[in-house]
């Protein structure tokens, strides 16, 4: 309970996370900062969701590309040679 954000809110951060991907992060609190200092017309609840969203949705985002990259590297390791051998039914 507690993350169900408004369809609303998610659009304006999405946009802004796409424009500005580089300067947001996993740090709420930088993220808020962030987000006042662009002077938006938007209140101060709309701020701190918008924040919370994006550090939440940053968070997953790496956390999905670092499982990724665990499976790529073990799909890299060398396979182990199995002897030829026949099955006999």
């Amino acid at each position: 309970m507690g993350k169900a954000v408004s369809n609303n809110i998610k659009a304006k951060a999405k946009i802004i996370m796409n424009e500005f991907k580089e300067k947001l992060g996993t740090d709420f609190e930088k993220n808020k900062l962030f987000l006042k200092g662009m002077n938006l017309p938007l209140s101060k609840l709309t701020i701190n969701l918008m924040a919370g969203y994006i550090t939440r949705t940053i968070k997953i985002e790496l956390k999905e590309k670092e499982i990724l990259d665990k499976k790529i590297e073990q799909s890299k390791t060398p396979m182990k040679k199995v002897k030829d051998t026949q099955i006999h039914g």
